[in-house]
This record gives structure tokens, C-alpha cells and sequence, in this order.
């Protein structure tokens, strides 16, 4: 049937409204760059500088281990190119040079900055003058520590006048005549022993060139083992493949108001084994723009500290440094915790809130990581609701049984919300019927939609006003320990985003529900606990395959239990010496019914001998192994 004029303006109305209501934050790719961090409130970081006091930053990239440049678009731990040379980076916040086996002052500091820094007019040098007329030269090393394991594979020194030109420092004989290379890759363990790199104790080289294989270090090493004099230009070290780690922070995204947030994805790619890297998506919300707690000492007449009141940061920093308290607190009364999320799926947040905040940890190896061209989600403001309490009852039901339960939630608002008009309720196995939709006690006629194997989705009028109660009755066999029975709540005049539904204390079903056991969960009896495989219904334990349609084939039918993932299912049938004549049913099977059958044909295609078999059951989990074995006889 053609749609009418009226009909079809109408849902091009509907469709604008929903469009215009649903607004969408993208960082990376089409939207807002991730150097930008999101275009927000920068976030801030603290930063413990060499075992002194911890200091405020703001930074999108803690530690600038995050890449924007190696693939234009994308991010990804830091990557060194082969011809990079990366010594600079011991000069950078947690990151030092140093000396051992000699005294090490102002003036030996200066010098080894020099040697990192690309100044060839400075150098360190262990030769006589004028400060020190006879300098210790054996036995001193130069300690680069990048404070975190960077790969490199290529280690060059030499002194003044070689690599660069530079005629007022005439010192290119000066080089090391006897030495040894050492590294580290300790992160945390100092006691771990350096490696021997090389030892040369008959170098007349004047540039010292060292290829190593590709690989992780925090320290480098270099040890004087001759007494003649010698100078160091520079100490190059050079890096290699991806950082270890990396962390990647966005800005605090102010989404205008009390916002639903739907679910995050983002666009990811993998460089090498995807077995030797991940990636861990977090999110977390908050009420405020400020997620770290700012406190000012509250002192006694004499002048004393007694205790901390909180401030702004802007009050925080208006304050003189002795009446600053310590920063290092995270607002976990106004923030949430960080929550880890799945690509495409809702996140566990508290929500509806204003602002959010998103973080990606990246762990790989030199070779192997993960890149991320873009991250987004749609959200919705005002929200569907600022609370959505619900629970189920009863709370615990037969494992294979038919079972009924009723089902609660409670809308609750707290300034302007859109309501919602649609539930999803997940499920371990397709609802048999879903009846007696009601709201706040008054029948309402509602449409049962989209039913599947693990959940279904119910259609009713808008459900708006602050403390309403929505509840329905619905059917099905429970076949696992621990059924959560999880909902969203969607408004489908505002689009896509759903809200998560909270468990809670929503209505007092019966006398026996108690508010603090409220929720969604359902247990099963401790007699059904630790079982694979229901009761097992056997046809045909006696079978005739002449193809004549009676008795051809025997089969079982059971159920499956307590999986959270599909295992592998196989019928295997032996003779009664034990050895195995056939398998069939091999694939994998979900949670609940099950059928396997056997023809009475063995592996070679010809059918069995007349006689007695024996038949075994197998199912595999991923912690252990069930079994179930009976006989069948063949006959014809």
C-alpha cells in the first residue's frame, strides 16, 4: 500500500526530531584531532619528578608516549624510527644521566647534558685541568636511564671534531682506547643485572658505532676501562620500533547537560600479532569539569595543620604554596571510578551526567600493537531518565524448568528527561511469551518485538513522569548459575542511544522481596551448580538402519548449562573393546536445548555390525570436561 502525504510528512518530522536530538562526539578521524584532545577542559596529570614533590600537568599524552605522526590520522604508542636518535629523552622529566665510579658535581652535570643534547661545543671529559689536575679515568661510567624501556638497537660515541666539524675543539684523538656497553631493561626490578652489549679493550676507532639486536631498555651504560685520557661529544643512542606502553587521555568533554551516552566504538588496527598487544578502552563520568581534588590546610591559632577543606583549582592556586595540600587525590564523590568498555557496547558509568572523560591504554612490543584512527559516541541531552532502578522476581528458579518471571523498573527524574517508549531485556535463551505489561498497576497495550535467542524488546507508550513503575510478566527455562537479566531503555523518537537499566529496589513484588536482595540476578538450587549437561532424553536405544523409517537412528536431547560461551559438543560411539569406531555432532553448541543423533554408519560410510555399542557424550568448557556414556544396540 502507497503511504499517504500526511503519513509520510510525518515521519520525515520524526525522523529530523530524532536526528536533531541525538548528537554525536568524535575524536580522531572526521572530527576533532587527537592532538586537540577533544577540544575541552585539558586534562590533568601528576607527575612525581624524581622522588621529589608530585607536580600538576595537563597533558592528553602522560609520559609523550603516544604517536601522532607515524601513520597521519591514527595514534598509537610512541614509534622510533631506525635514524632516530633518542638521547635527548633522559633529559625529560623522569629521565637522568649520571656518573658512577667518580665525583659527580655542577660542573660534570653541565657536561653530560651536553653529550645528549646535540651541543657540540660541550663535552664530557676525563682529562687533566685546571679544576681537576689528575681526573679518576678508569672504571667511570656515563648511565643514561630513559626512566621507561624504549627499544633501540644502535649505540654511537666519539669525541669533538669527528662526526661534526668544529676546529676550536682539536680533540678527536681523545676517544675511548678501552671500554664496555651495557644495558638494562629493568622497568621496576633495579636489582636485575646489566647485559654486555660489547668490550673493546683495543679500540682505534675514534666514532664507536654499535648495532645490537632490536630490543627493550630503561638504562645504558658506558664504562672506561683505560687510563688515557678521553673526551664524549655525544653519546647517541637509537631507537627502534613502538614503545611498550602508552597512554592516551582526553580532554574533560562537556556534553551541555545531564547526557545518556551511548555505546563507545572506535576504529582499530593491529601491526603484527595481534597476540602480543592490546588495548583497553576506559570511560568515566562526572558532575564537574574537575576530576582531581584541590585542598587547602586548615590550621590552628598556633599555625598548625589540623585537617583540609576542599577548594577550586583556581582557589587552589590563588593560595600561598604552605597552605597548598598535597595533590595525588582522585574526586571519586563527583567522578566516577574508570571503567574498562567493550568496543559497541554501553558502558557501566554512572550516567546521566554532564561531563566524561576518555582513556586508551595501549601494551604491545616493538613490532607488535595497536593503532586507533578514531573514537565516538552518540549521546542524548536532556536524558532518557536520571535513574532507571529495576529487578526481577523471583530471584531463584529450577535450572530446565519452565519458569515464570516479573519484571520492574522505575523511571525517576530529577529536572528535564525524554522518557522512554522501548525496552531491551537480555536473556540466555528465547522468551516463550511476555504478557501483563503494566503501568503504575493500569494495563497497557504494548507490542513484543525483535525476540532472539538472548534477548527481546518490548514497545509500549511514553513512560515520562517522575516515580512511574513499568512491569510485565514473561516466560522461560533458566539454564545458568548467575542469569542477569540486563535491560536498556531506549526513547525511539530521539534515536539510536539507549539507557542501561540500573539494578535496584524498584516495587515490592511479595512479602519475600526484600529491598536489599532487589536486582536481576537469578541463582539456581546448589544441587544443579557445576553441571554441564541437563537430564539427557535417549530415543531409539535399540536401532534398525535399513532405511526402512523406523527406528533408523538414535538420538539424545538435553541441555546445555551454566556456558557462557559456545563449547565444543561431540557423540563419539566405540565398540566394547573401548575402540573408537565413529564421532559425530562435532561443532560447537550455546546454552540450552541440544540434540545429537547417530545413523548407526561408521566412520567409513558402512553401517555397523549387529550388536551391542557404547555411546559418550562430550562437552568442553572452558574450565573442564563433562561426560555422560550409555549403550545402544544395532539390530537388523
Amino acid at each position: 500500500m502507497m503511504a499517504s502525504p500526511l503519513f509520510t510528512l510525518v515521519t520525515m518530522l520524526l525522523l529530523a526530531g530524532a536526528a536533531q536530538a541525538q548528537q554525536r562526539f568524535v575524536l580522531g578521524a572526521e572530527g576533532v584531532s587527537w592532538q586537540s584532545g577533544g577540544q575541552h577542559r585539558d586534562p590533568t596529570v601528576l607527575f612525581k619528578l624524581k622522588g621529589r614533590s608530585v607536580r600538576e600537568d595537563t597533558t592528553n599524552t602522560p609520559g609523550d608516549a603516544i604517536d601522532f605522526a607515524h601513520r597521519p590520522g591514527w595514534i598509537s604508542p610512541l614509534f622510533f624510527d631506525p635514524d632516530d636518535n633518542i638521547s635527548a629523552r633522559v633529559l625529560e622529566r623522569d629521565g637522568l644521566i649520571f656518573i658512577s665510579g667518580a665525583f659527580y658535581g655542577a660542573r660534570e652535570a653541565e657536561q653530560l647534558r651536553g653529550t645528549v643534547n646535540g651541543d657540540h661545543s660541550v663535552a664530557f671529559e676525563r682529562r687533566p685541568s685546571l679544576e681537576e689536575a689528575t681526573p679518576k679515568i678508569r672504571d667511570v661510567s656515563v648511565r643514561l636511564d630513559f626512566a621507561v624501556a624504549v627499544g633501540i638497537h644502535r649505540v654511537r660515541f666519539y669525541p669533538r671534531n669527528t662526526v661534526v666539524e668544529a676546529p676550536f675543539f682539536p680533540f678527536q684523538e681523545d676517544y675511548l682506547r678501552s671500554y664496555e656497553l651495557w644495558v638494562n631493561p629493568t622497568e621496576t626490578d633495579l636489582n636485575t643485572p646489566d647485559r654486555l652489549v660489547r668490550r673493546n679493550t683495543t679500540n682505534e676507532e675514534s666514532v664507536v658505532d654499535i648495532e645490537m639486536a632490536p630490543q627493550y631498555v630503561r638504562f645504558v651504560k658506558l664504562r672506561s676501562l683505560t687510563t688515557v685520557p678521553f673526551e664524549l661529544d655525544e653519546i647517541e643512542v637509537y631507537g627502534t620500533g613502538y614503545m611498550a606502553q602508552g597512554t592516551y587521555l582526553s580532554d574533560i568533554i562537556d556534553l551541555g547537560d545531564r547526557a545518556s551516552i551511548g555505546p563507545l566504538r572506535w576504529l582499530q588496527a593491529i601491526v603484527g600479532d595481534s597476540l602480543f598487544s592490546q588495548l583497553n578502552v576506559r570511560v568515566r563520568t562526572g558532575t564537574d569539569d574537575t576530576p582531581m581534588v584541590y585542598q587547602q590546610w586548615v590550621r590552628d591559632s598556633a599555625g598548625a595543620p589540623t585537617g583540609s577543606t576542599q577548594v577550586t583549582p583556581e582557589e587552589y592556586y590563588a593560595l600561598e604554596r604552605r597552605d597548598r595540600a598535597p595533590l595525588g587525590e582522585e574526586d571519586l564523590t563527583n567522578w566516577s571510578p574508570w571503567a574498562t568498555v567493550e568496543n559497541g557496547e554501553l558502558s557501566t558509568v554512572p550516567i546521566p551526567r554532564r561531563y566524561a572523560q576518555l582513556r586508551l591504554d595501549f601494551a604491545g612490543g616493538l613490532f607488535n600493537t595497536h593503532t586507533v584512527e578514531r573514537i565516538e559516541f552518540e549521546y542524548l541531552v536532556p536524558p532518557i531518565a536520571d535513574e532507571l532502578l529495576a529487578e526481577v522476581y523471583p530471584r531463584l528458579a529450577q535450572a530446565e524448568e519452565p519458569a515464570t518471571f516479573r519484571y520492574a523498573v522505575r523511571l525517576g527524574s530529577r529536572g528535564e528527561i525524554r522518557g522512554f517508549d522501548r525496552l531491551e531485556i537480555d536473556t540466555n535463551i528465547a522468551v516463550t511469551s511476555v504478557r501483563e505489561l503494566k503501568v503504575n498497576g493500569r494495563p497497557v497495550d504494548f507490542e513484543l518485538e525483535d525476540v532472539r535467542a538472548d534477548a527481546f524488546a518490548l514497545r509500549f507508550p511514553l513512560v515520562q513522569e517522575d516515580d512511574t513503575v513499568l512491569e510485565f510478566t514473561f516466560d522461560l527455562p533458566i539454564f545458568r548459575f548467575g542469569t542477569t537479566f540486563s535491560g536498556r531503555a531506549y526513547n525511539t523518537q530521539a534515536g539510536s542511544v539507549a539507557q542501561l537499566l540500573q539494578a535496584g529496589d524498584a516495587i515490592e513484588f511479595a512479602p519475600d522481596d526484600h529491598a536489599t536482595l532487589s536486582g536481576l540476578f537469578v541463582a539456581i538450587p546448589k544441587a544443579q551448580l557445576g553441571k554441564l549437561v541437563g537430564e539427557i532424553a535417549v530415543s531409539g536405544r535399540i536401532i534398525t538402519p535399513n532405511t526402512d523409517g523406523i527406528n533408523d537412528a538414535f538420538s539424545l536431547s538435553f541441555n546445555l548449562l551454566q556456558l557462557l560461551k559456545p563449547a565444543p559438543v561431540a557423540l563419539e560411539i566405540f565398540d566394547l573393546s573401548g575402540r573408537r569406531l565413529h564421532q559425530t555432532c562435532t561443532d560447537e553448541r550455546g546454552i540450552g536445548p541440544a540434540a545429537c543423533s547417530w545413523d548407526g554408519r561408521l566412520a567409513n560410510g558402512k553401517l555397523a555390525l549387529p550388536g551391542t555399542y557404547i555411546w559418550v557424550l562430550q562437552v568442553e568448557a572452558d574450565a573442564f570436561k563433562e561426560k555422560h556414556m550409555g549403550t545402544i544396540a544395532v539390530a537388523y
